[in-house]
């Protein structure tokens, strides 16, 4: 659904975009635009009703509509005066800046160059110190491991790497064919063919000690991985009732919904994604009798199982002195 204003901004794109492209396709336009060939019609006939003050023929947009309805060919004149399409606001601009920050923290060699290079023009674009508002901190490891990887995936090379993995308490050296660095969540990771496993394996990229890029050539394993979810994707959830003593926990973690209890405005409702029923149960211990489960049922189960236990040690323990 294209609103008025969707339609005047596509507008003033529209325009130059025609001026460069004269001749072009109106399936091709409306390709460039996403947009149905029928809506680049209509937004021919609002064009042609266009032009400057004075309304007169000469003042007008001209667009060969019969072309454009039989030949499916576009062309346009009499707009030179909307030769350059719209400047970016500052919005766009410090969304591009973010965007272009981030890749620039897992980013090397040419990649690296052309990143820095674009953040150096949209920058110019911002106020004096309104991009250094914005900071962007990714968990990417040591560029050095970076510049190592990248290069080993683009000359499609084997690598091995020393891998830190903390929640194993050890540090390996597997050798992979890496296939690609992916971010998510603030983190980024390594996307490879494990030769040990004979599988795909994610690796942490601030867990990789080092890389060394080797002489043998990666292999072919298919289709690689399709890209990383964030962690919650796929996550189950947990609606739970709070106190006002715990609702700061609808502020501090991310939430799917809250709202208020029922008449009860002093109660809150919020249904939280859930990755690790360890986190679930260590979150309903501490704010134990300010909160309430209600869904799903049983959810709460093991947490109270864990309160039971920790009061029957307390009682043998102190019970005994």
């Amino acid at each position: 659904m294209s609103t008025s204003a969707d339609q005047v901004a596509r507008l003033l794109a529209l325009v130059p975009y025609l001026q460069a492209h004269q001749g072009i396709a109106v399936a091709d336009a409306a390709k460039a635009f996403q947009i149905t060939p029928a809506q680049v019609m209509k937004d021919l006939n609002v064009l042609w009703m266009c032009g400057l003050p004075g309304g007169l023929p000469g003042d007008l947009i001209e667009i060969d509509m019969d072309a454009a309805a039989e030949q499916g060919t576009i062309h346009l004149t009499n707009a030179d005066y909307l030769s350059r399409p719209m400047r970016f606001t500052l919005d766009e601009v410090m969304s591009l800046v973010v965007a272009l920050r981030a890749v620039a923290e897992v980013a090397s060699g040419p990649t690296a160059e052309a990143v820095h290079s674009a953040l150096a023009k949209l920058e110019a674009l911002t106020t004096s110190g309104e991009s250094e508002r914005v900071a962007i901190r990714v968990a990417s490891g040591d560029e050095a491991v970076r510049g190592v990887l990248t290069g080993a995936i683009d000359a499609g090379r084997r690598a091995r790497l020393v891998y830190d993995g903390l929640t194993r308490g050890h540090t390996s050296t597997p050798e992979v064919d890496p296939a690609r660095i992916d971010l998510r969540d603030g983190a980024a990771y390594l996307q490879a063919w494990s030769l040990e496993r004979d599988a795909w394996r994610t690796y942490k990229l601030d867990r990789i000690v080092e890389a060394t890029a080797l002489e043998q050539a990666a292999e072919d394993h298919g289709e690689p991985p399709a890209p990383l979810a964030g962690w919650f994707e796929g996550s189950t959830s947990v609606v739970l009732e709070l106190q006002p003593s715990a609702a700061w926990i609808t502020e501090y973690y991310p939430t799917r919904r809250v709202e208020s209890a029922g008449t009860d405005v002093e109660l809150l409702v919020a249904e939280l994604p859930v990755a690790d029923p360890g986190w679930l149960r260590a979150l309903l211990l501490r704010l134990g009798g300010s909160v309430r489960v209600l869904e799903p049922v049983g959810a709460g189960q093991d947490a109270a199982n864990a309160a039971r236990e920790a009061l029957a040690l307390n009682a043998s323990v102190f019970g005994s002195l």
